[in-house]
């Protein structure tokens, strides 16, 4: 049963990866039949032809129509009752529309990047839900009116050879009128809404007013851009192009295609057919694709860039990193985009004919053979920059040195394929741009181990098949043989691009084999004998003592490959989550937490980091993780402490009352450990029974005979029993100690006692420190702009005595006079963030899941 899930989900993977990429290439074979007829430099003729001032009104129109759709959000917020300077709204807004409409899956996308900009702005999980489900029905809102009219009082027939729609148009506009009058209805009576489990309040008659006239304003802009760029024509109607584009719209969304791209055109193509040329409806379709949709994306993008620059160099500095460049943060992403722009550049260069001028004088310069090189490796070139831009993202070092030579051989050869100096100039260009920043490229990995997002491989599929498309388009006249694979010549270049493709192809399969050989695939298991022997030779040259947790043995460890570092995490649902940061040799770190990323993401997991200090907070930010505060650890610093005058006064009562009802306190070796085992059990048995709990591991350690034989142990007794035991941990070097396991029994007395006992016996061994642990939500502060789950957090310590008791956890570490350091938590941003929250919850509770049916 399991397994044939398991293949279920694999064949909806692919299929998923697939269908996109399968609809836009039968959509493309499509739009080829159209314009066969037409050569691409009358199409680009005829785009230059048309006058600046529709180009004007074009960009007017879509200047309009960003403005309203911020509106939007500016009136969700209002409808939340968490309203928002509109510069804010305005800028989460037009970087989630602008890029989701490009990218495509609008909802996950654009509800994605609101969550990430929104909860900056403080906002809770369930506002930012209710903004999204506002926008959405926003939009549904307008379409329903405008639609509906159209359809009901307008009804346009649609040209004979488009595909037969079911139901008449009339009675899809009279449905829609009628989901308008529903939504006024609920409106008016003003319930709210519960729709499995969350409950969504439906906009009072004015905001649903308001939504109707923005959504019903926002549609009508963008139709009206296709209809002023359009030829007149006496029969073709303002409210014709409406229809027209609202059916493309919707055929563009449901075909998953990112931004509908060529699915919208082709449909607007059947629907435009009868009033104009082929020519004169690209025309306007291609340059409202370019003015709509890639300008907005563009400047989304970088204004997403600024944002997330903005946030995080705020946070280092914070976070007393500001040595740290800043910059770093988004240089590998700024570079990954370029070389994947640059590959496409190279792939469609090597698609169009070039021109054949330049390929005579090119002749006396270089051999025809180099030429006929040039144009089969151009197109492998520019197919490896799209897989090289991966690994940049991931700031893998090889794919740095690759991605040099590459983009050097790169404008060579365009140069050598027909002097294409525009393609050379640019690949150039990003060399000398990429040359100089090798710091950020520090991962030592394999560019074989690393996953593709499913994002990116439809990307390049995308891209692989729009290759295809303008090659054969461009060569649609010459006529096909087998003699075409056997043709060198400069007239030959219908023969270099089929033998370019063969070439594409044979080298994916070849990364493609290599990569499923890869063995990177590791075998996912708790640590035997031999790998917890491992770990304590790595312990053993460790200052800091909390990865003693290891030797649980419940979580499992991975090393990096030359076995000087180790981290140890758990998996709870889809979360893979490491306990602390990384041990061992500082030069391995930076790459065992990238390995552990990738793992997670090759199991399709989400990587978190739980528990981690400030030191690698730079390395969590490089993986796009967010780091929200936990608490703080309380490090006693021993050389300052004492038991004589004032300070000490309490400890020395302490200690003589207990020492007088007949206690000691006393070290046990670890070789003396299993003797005790039956005494020690007896009062762990009675501590749980006392706690009305169980145990529960991963982030703390539990009773067990093998875990508490490799540390020496703390206790108190009498003549007669044990009453009281810690595991003593200890760190190299006598930097550090502290307890994990602490237990009593009812007969035990004050703590107090043991910690004071524990803290003289360290200073007498010469240890530089006791760390007695995290105080939970402690050091969160509760300001006017401090992050929202701060303010959370700083509520529940300050009056959460009844869920547990944080501040007299804190309050009995102060009496020791610590030093605090923070403890935060890095997990992944968006939604994601909710469902990570949930599976450490789950983990650390030693729970089982609810939810792991659900996600």
């Amino acid at each position: 049963m399991n397994q044939n899930g398991s293949i279920q989900e694999k064949v909806l993977k692919v299929v998923s990866y697939l269908l996109p990429g399968i609809i836009f290439g039968l959509a493309l074979l499509t739009l080829d039949k159209q314009i066969d007829h037409l050569r691409s430099s009358y199409i680009l003729k005829s785009i230059a032809s048309v006058p600046l001032s529709h180009i004007g009104i074009a960009v007017f129109f879509t200047i309009l129509s960003y403005a309203i759709l911020t509106g939007y959000d500016y009136l969700a917020t209002r409808h939340i009752n968490h309203p928002l300077p509109y510069k804010q709204v305005a800028q989460a807004s037009f970087i989630s529309t602008s890029i989701s409409y490009s990218v495509g899956f609008n909802f996950l996308t654009g509800s994605s990047l609101r969550y990430r900009l929104y909860s900056l702005y403080g906002l809770t999980f369930l506002e930012i839900w209710e903004i999204i489900v506002f926008c959405i029905s926003t939009f549904w809102v307008g379409f329903c009116f405008i639609a509906g009219l159209l359809f009901t009082f307008y009804p346009v027939k649609l040209p004979d050879y488009t595909p037969e729609i079911p139901v008449p148009l009339k009675v899809i506009g009279i449905l829609l009128l009628l989901l308008l009058a529903a939504y006024f209805y609920f409106s008016f009576r003003k319930p709210d809404l519960e729709i499995k489990g969350y409950r969504i309040r439906v906009p009072e008659p004015k905001i649903a007013f308001l939504q109707l006239v923005l959504s019903s304003a926002d549609y009508l802009l963008s139709g009206s851009i296709i209809y002023f760029l359009l030829p007149s024509n006496p029969q073709l109607t303002l409210l014709h192009v409406l229809v027209f584009f609202a059916l493309a719209q919707l055929i563009g969304l449901i075909s998953t295609v990112p931004g509908g791209l060529v699915v919208f055109e082709i449909t607007m193509l059947f629907m435009l057919g009868p009033y104009f040329t082929t020519v004169e409806i690209l025309r306007p379709l291609l340059i409202f694709r370019a003015v709509y949709y890639f300008l907005p994306f563009l400047l989304g993008f970088l204004a997403l860039i600024f944002c997330e620059f903005e946030a995080k160099k705020e946070f280092l500095t914070k976070a007393g990193k500001a040595t740290y460049s800043s910059f770093s943060e988004v240089t590998p992403q700024i570079f990954s985009v370029l070389i994947f722009l640059g590959g496409i550049s190279l792939l469609f260069s090597g698609a169009l004919p070039s021109n054949p001028q330049y390929l005579r004088e090119l002749t006396h310069l270089v051999p025809l053979p180099l030429i006929e090189a040039s144009r089969l490796f151009g197109s492998i070139i520019g197919v490896l920059l799209l897989l090289l831009a991966n690994g940049l993202w991931k700031r893998i070092d090889g794919a740095y040195v690759l991605s040099l030579i590459v983009l050097l051989l790169g404008g060579v050869v365009a140069l050598m394929k027909d002097f294409d100096y525009h393609v050379a100039a640019v690949l150039f260009a990003m060399s000398v741009l990429l040359f100089p920043s090798r710091k950020h490229f520090y991962r030592k990995s394999s560019l074989l181990h690393q996953s593709f997002s499913r994002e990116n491989i439809i990307a390049i599929i995308l891209v692989l098949v729009s290759f295809i498309w303008l090659g054969f388009f461009s060569y649609r006249n010459v006529e096909y043989s087998n003699e075409l694979w056997w043709q060198f010549g400069v007239n030959s270049q219908a023969s270099s691009f089929l033998r370019a493709v063969v070439g594409i192809f044979f080298l994916l399969l070849v990364l493609g084999v290599m990569k499923m050989l890869s063995p990177f695939s590791r075998d996912i298991h708790l640590p035997g004998p031999e790998e917890l022997e491992l770990a304590k030779m790595i312990l053993r040259e460790s200052p800091e003592t909390w990865g003693n947790l290891a030797l649980t043995g419940d979580k499992y460890l991975l090393f990096d490959d030359e076995k000087n570092a180790f981290l140890m995490y758990g998996v709870s649902g889809k979360s893979w989550i490491a306990m602390g940061d990384p041990l061992g040799k500082s030069d391995q770190i930076k790459e065992l937490i990238w390995d552990f990323f990738e793992m997670s993401k090759l199991h399709q997991g989400r990587a978190v980091f739980y528990e981690v200090s400030e030191k690698h907070i730079p390395i969590y930010l490089d993986l796009g993780l967010t780091l929200i505060k936990i608490g703080e650890e309380a490090k006693v610093p021993l050389e300052s402490f004492t038991l004589e005058g004032s300070t000490g006064k309490d400890f020395r009562y302490a200690v003589k009352n207990v020492e007088k009802k007949g206690y000691w306190f006393e070290i046990i070796q670890p070789e003396e450990v299993i003797a005790l085992i039956p005494e020690l059990k007896q009062v762990s048995d009675t501590w749980l029974e006392i706690k009305t709990g169980k145990e529960k591991g991963f982030s703390v350690g539990f009773f067990d005979e093998k875990y508490l034989s490799n540390f020496p142990l703390a206790i108190v007794r009498n003549e007669e029993e044990i009453v009281a035991f810690a595991n003593i941990w200890t760190g190299a070097g006598t930097e550090e100690f502290s307890i994990d396991l602490m237990r009593h029994n009812s007969s035990a007395p004050a703590m107090d006692y043991l910690f004071v006992k524990l803290i003289l016996w360290g200073k007498e061994n010469g240890f530089k420190h006791f760390s007695l642990g995290m105080a939970p939500l402690s050091g969160l502060e509760n300001r006017q702009f401090a992050p929202l789950w701060h303010k959370v957090g700083a509520l529940i310590f300050a009056n959460g005595d009844y869920i547990y008791n944080y501040k007299g956890l804190r309050a009995y570490k102060e009496k020791f006079n610590p030093v605090w350091s923070p403890k935060y938590i890095a997990l992944p941003t968006g939604f994601k963030k909710s469902l990570a929250l949930k599976d450490i919850a789950t983990l650390v509770s030693g729970m089982k899941d609810p939810f792991k049916d659900i996600f």
